[in-house]
């Protein structure tokens, strides 16, 4: 891994330097740019220019990265000034607030200037007096001698200086702890955890040092435990020989000797979450229920990252929730992550999978700077430990193929430049589950597969034409051509499905749940064949997938008119409408099913006749989704 990575994600962790999150912000440092509002259709030409805001997303998502600016050590230095005249100090006292979105803080009491102008929720983390020394555990052996754990994110000091080495991890501790179990227990039986693992081979953390120890300069070593012994079991993640990851029972979970609140967030997750909240429409494996869980007890920095994003919706629905419930695990993770990478221990499943959870976080903050420096990282790892063939290998290994390439499409799509990943791996993925269909021509799961696979290739094939015509790679006329074949082939795509996933007995005609309807309502969620039930309510995602991509491919025609254009996509916008309200009022909707369609609707929205009753439809619209982990603005 880069030097580039570990410096992006000290910024994260607390140190100097940061990169604007919120549009106002990116304003001010970026290249002058025209955001799309929601309510105009995109402007033509025959280069489009408009998917420097991608309609998927409601907020404008400005992707010109600046580059990092350099310490203040050393442009002291290249000014030939007093390094003493630009030392600064950095102290711990700010509003978690600003904390999370790396600004600094006035720390304004009750509420920073920062979070007043912005509207935003302040809060401050309690004096340290109040709670006694969090950074350090002390716990009681069996001899009656005393044991103490200090946690990763612990310091003696007040403060730290800027000027400080580079490599070192400046991290910025959460004072506040979750209702239940304060965090030195936390990390104590974090600890235990770990020295169990070296009997049991149902609790093993792979190849991680303990959580208390901290990065610490040359010459300035802070003692910490030594690190535990590790259980390997024999599943070897496929393309990367030698790295091995345990894999519990189904069952293990339960009985891991985690601290209350991780039981708690692990087994919310487990009951609750599904690969919805993640964006993608397939999971026929089951991964993020089930496999995504296990694995990530093998692997601290994982495992913080998956609690935060729990206790992020766990916060979300608790009327006194609060910043902190969530962001000290998302922080915690970040710090044990950087910890690996200053150690090498970088190209492995696990820190991929840590990676892509991460970028999954911010995602949902709106990050989508932070986003793109996981994503870039995500690329080198994942074409490291895989090629295109042995990535279809073994479930986790699809997965962490269609987690990442969805993400690489987005950034690709919002900035107008080509995917990272070739179109070989689509291809392969494609080729595989084809031989899948063949060998296994009645299971379903294939063809499901088969169908999404199709779908993505198409989407990589949109983001490729757009960033050549934007750099003016390609001729007028042979831009309209590719864009009319891919026109052609989603059409085709939407014709070919196997007659198996038509099947009409799984269409829902039984409305017994019905609701009355509403006289501001602009849909009729109740029309027959909308939606599939089990096992083909893929079905129904897809299709409204389906519709949102001839939404914004048909946006990008260089030559159609607007009020041609308003004419082609309204009934696909009001399709989307429909299914979206379809499936918000289905009893049996699996739960997340509407955060993933967020974008699918933020789309349709711009193409949906702009009358009082349908803009109102539409605010209620978002507004559930706020509420239910997909924020417009943190």
């Amino acid at each position: 891994m880069g030097d580039y990575y570990r410096q992006f994600l000290s910024t994260m962790s607390g140190a100097d330097g940061y990169l604007p999150t919120s549009p106002d912000e990116m304003n001010q440092v970026m290249m002058p740019g025209v955001a799309l509002p929601l309510s105009t259709p995109p402007m033509h030409s025959p280069y489009p220019s408009n998917l420097g805001y991608f309609g998927g997303y409601a907020e404008p998502a400005i992707v010109t990265v600046p580059k990092a600016s350099k310490s203040r050590r050393r442009s002291a230095a290249s000014l030939g000034g007093n390094l003493d005249q630009v030392k600064h100090r950095r102290t711990r006292s700010g509003c978690y607030t600003c904390r999370s979105r790396r600004v600094k803080c006035d720390e304004t009491r009750p509420i920073c200037d920062r979070c007043r102008k912005g509207n935003r929720e302040c809060i401050y983390p309690e004096p340290p007096g109040s709670k006694g020394n969090l950074g350090q555990s002390t716990t009681k052996s069996k001899d009656g001698s005393s044991a103490q754990y200090i946690s990763p994110t612990s310091s003696n000091e007040g403060e730290e200086d800027d000027t400080e080495q580079e490599t070192k991890l400046r991290t910025i501790p959460d004072d506040d702890e979750p209702d239940g179990l304060p965090r030195r227990e936390s990390m104590s039986i974090l600890s235990q955890a770990r020295r169990a693992s070296a009997t049991s081979p149902n609790v093993t953390l792979a190849n991680i040092r303990q959580a208390s120890e901290t990065p610490s300069q040359e010459g300035n070593k802070s003692a910490s435990p030594s690190t535990s012994t590790v259980t390997t079991g024999s599943w070897t993640p496929a393309g990367h020989p030698g790295i091995e990851v345990t894999l519990s029972t189904g069952g293990a979970l339960d009985r891991q000797p985690l601290p209350r609140d991780f039981q708690t967030y692990l087994q919310f997750f487990r009951e609750n979450m599904t690969n919805y909240h993640y964006g993608l429409a397939v999971d026929e494996d089951d991964f993020f229920n089930s496999e995504l869980p296990t694995v990530a007890i093998q692997c601290e920095p994982l495992l913080n990252a998956l609690v935060g994003f729990a206790a992020y919706h766990v916060t979300l629905q608790n009327p006194n929730g609060q910043l902190q419930d969530f962001l000290q695990y998302y922080n915690r993770s970040v710090t044990q992550l950087l910890s690996l990478l200053k150690r090498k221990e970088t190209h492995n499943v696990l820190v991929l999978l840590t990676i892509l959870q991460l970028a999954t976080i911010e995602e949902y903050l709106g990050d989508w700077v932070n986003l793109m420096g996981h994503q870039k990282a995500a690329f080198e790892i994942i074409t490291h430990i895989y090629t295109p063939q042995t990535a279809m290998q073994s479930s986790i290994g699809r997965m962490c193929l269609s987690w990442y390439a969805r993400f690489d499409n987005i950034v690709a799509l919002m900035g107008r430049f080509p995917t990272e990943i070739p179109r070989e791996w689509f291809t392969t993925m494609i080729a595989y589950y084809q031989n899948q269909m063949a060998s296994n021509p009645t299971e379903l799961r294939w063809k499901i597969e088969d169908r999404s696979a199709r779908l993505r290739l198409i989407s990589y094939d949109m983001s490729t034409l757009y960033a050549r015509g934007s750099r003016k790679q390609i001729a007028p006329t042979d831009y309209i051509y590719e864009h009319n074949y891919l026109t052609a082939q989603l059409e085709e795509w939407k014709g070919s499905w196997d007659p198996m996933l038509c099947d009409q007995k799984y269409l829902i005609t039984d409305f017994t749940w019905r609701r009355p309807l509403n006289p501001n309502d602009i849909v009729d969620p109740y029309r027959p064949g909308l939606l599939y039930d089990h096992p083909l309510f893929n079905n129904s995602v897809i299709m409204m997938e389906w519709h949102s991509i001839v939404i914004m491919h048909k946006s990008q025609s260089p030559n159609i008119s607007p009020e041609q254009l308003f004419a082609d996509l309204g009934g696909h916008a009001f399709t989307v409408c429909e299914l979206f309200e379809s499936m918000e009022y289905w009893p049996d909707l699996p739960t997340g099913t509407l955060i993933a369609m967020q974008p699918c609707l933020a789309i349709a929205g711009l193409f949906l006749q702009h009358q009082p009753n349908n803009n109102m439809w539409l605010r209620q619209k978002f507004a559930l989704l706020e509420t239910q982990g997909f924020p417009r603005k943190l």
